[in-house]
């Protein structure tokens, strides 16, 4: 009976230690892979885009289009690499994004380091992102997210964008772009940093490139910013390196002397920083009160030369 309970006893521990063996067995494999996968992962950091997450899938030069209802190539999306997530939207390594009209004319091509791919169909830009039109527009700029939207061919902005012009950076709080006009908003509050030092605050700036060239315009209230000057106007335009700022001008000097008139030109060609308007002006200081038919005003000079019928009053 002894030898018979002994007998079960071995054969009883024999199984555990099997089935433990075997346990650990299966647990080291699995640590072994999760451990390649998170050396891709650090690879892939190390290269080129942070990952948080080992991924379950990955395509190396990945391509995918996708068609309308009409069965027509509406985009063409490319990339270096697809890593694709569990719980989280797939990633593009060197996205390039070609979108098509409704006749298979090319739209846009949109590159950047990075993209995500979403389950809408939608393709998710990050950073960087260079844009050009077949048109041969052009523009180029920084976001936390730039969407191409699959059906309508717009790209839109919701939050931050950081603008690359032609010696200027503007910034806004985000970014429309329709595909039909070729004409982009840069919507909200809106910084418009020139690369001369002077700043103008306005909101909803529309560019416009049909001409070829960069145009800048804003129907809002807009604050020009220069060393000496600070300036309120109804409204903007600026274009070759002159801004026309429009409607009631109000131009306040360091020293507290304000000039009153309207639809006022900004000349910064040639280095320079002119003011000009053949409008009626007002201008009052601390000894004198000056109204004329217009002004030449040199901002870096501090030169002011009135025009037209010029009546002064002085203290």
């Amino acid at each position: 009976m002894n030898f018979q309970l002994r007998h079960n006893l071995l054969i009883t521990v024999f199984i555990i230690v099997t089935i433990a063996t075997m346990w650990l067995l299966m647990r080291g494999l699995s640590y072994s892979f999760e451990q390649l996968s998170s050396a891709d992962v650090i690879e892939l950091d190390k290269r080129q885009a942070p990952v948080e997450k080992a991924y379950v899938e990955k395509i190396d030069n990945f391509a995918l289009q996708e068609f309308d209802i009409q069965q027509h190539l509406s985009h063409f999306v490319e990339a270096d690499n697809y890593y694709n997530f569990k719980d989280e939207p797939a990633l593009l390594v060197n996205p390039k994004v070609t979108t098509y009209d409704q006749n298979g004319v090319l739209n846009y091509i949109l590159t950047s380091k990075r993209a995500h791919y979403l389950e809408s169909g939608e393709v998710s830009f990050k950073g960087e992102v260079d844009i050009s039109s077949s048109s041969g527009i052009s523009h180029k700029m920084n976001t936390q997210e730039l969407l191409v939207n699959t059906n309508t061919d717009n790209l839109l902005s919701r939050k931050e964008v950081t603008y690359l012009g032609e010696n200027t950076k503007i910034i806004s709080e985000g970014m429309t772009l329709q595909a039909k006009t070729d004409k982009m908003q840069l919507t909200g509050d809106t910084v418009i940093h020139q690369d001369s030092g002077q700043k103008v605050l306005t909101k909803d700036l529309h560019i416009d490139q049909s001409n070829q060239q960069k145009h800048y315009y804003s129907d809002n209230k807009t604050t020009y910013l220069s060393t000496e000057n600070k300036i309120y106007a109804q409204g903007m335009d600026m274009q070759n390196q002159t801004t026309q700022l429009l409607g009631q001008v109000n131009i306040l000097q360091n020293s507290g002397s304000t000039i009153d008139t309207k639809d006022l030109t900004v000349d910064q060609s040639n280095d320079v920083e002119i003011y000009k308007t053949d409008n009626s002006i007002h201008y009052q200081s601390s000894v004198a009160d000056i109204r004329a038919q217009g002004m030449h005003y040199d901002a870096a000079q501090q030169k002011i030369q009135f025009t037209g019928g010029v009546v002064g009053q002085y203290d």
